[in-house]
């Protein structure tokens, strides 16, 4: 688990699976609003381990 969900378990009360979901929710939305250069290192901030073209397609899956 990520150091966003354990925090979103410490800080909101949320469930297990409820934090994955949310962090997903906020990864997606802010890989979206990253130019491509600079998702790599978003996601590896992230913990995502996402690579500029994965988060590419993720952004595209997610907006259609």
């Amino acid at each position: 688990m990520s150091e966003i969900a354990n925090l979103l378990q410490q800080k909101a009360g949320l469930s297990p699976e409820k934090s994955q979901e949310v962090e997903q929710v906020i990864t997606e939305h802010l890989m979206a609003r990253v130019p491509p250069q600079f998702q790599g290192i978003l996601g590896s901030m992230l913990g995502t381990g996402a690579s500029p073209a994965e988060g590419t397609a993720e952004v595209a899956e997610g907006s259609g």
